[in-house]
């Protein structure tokens, strides 16, 4: 896996996502997660937007590439986004005139 490309550590991969070895999140005592780590980047395999995303499909968006899915919508790494992610949607089909 490559390195964080916000803070240039390890990149790790578990069952859900891939993320910075500098993200340490816990459950407060409120059940809610918090980031005690000094890094928060991390990208989820499963978008309720766009679809699921494969380790491939965050390797080709980490390298500067992007992720088109069946229905043409596209998605790319972005820094500026909290979850790392943004999607361009594919232009939708106009209904015809009757």
């Amino acid at each position: 896996m490559a390195n964080c490309p916000k803070c240039n550590a390890k990149l790790k991969k578990v069952e859900a996502m891939v993320f910075c070895e500098n993200y340490k999140p816990i459950k407060n005592d409120k059940g809610e997660w918090i980031n005690e780590g000094s890094c928060d980047f991390r990208i989820m395999f499963k978008n309720k937007i766009f679809g699921t995303l494969s380790p491939d499909d965050v390797r080709k968006m980490l390298a500067g590439e992007f992720v088109e899915n069946k229905k043409g919508d596209k998605i790319f790494l972005d820094m500026s986004s909290p979850f790392f992610t943004r999607i361009e949607f594919a232009p939708k089909e106009e209904p015809e005139d009757f």
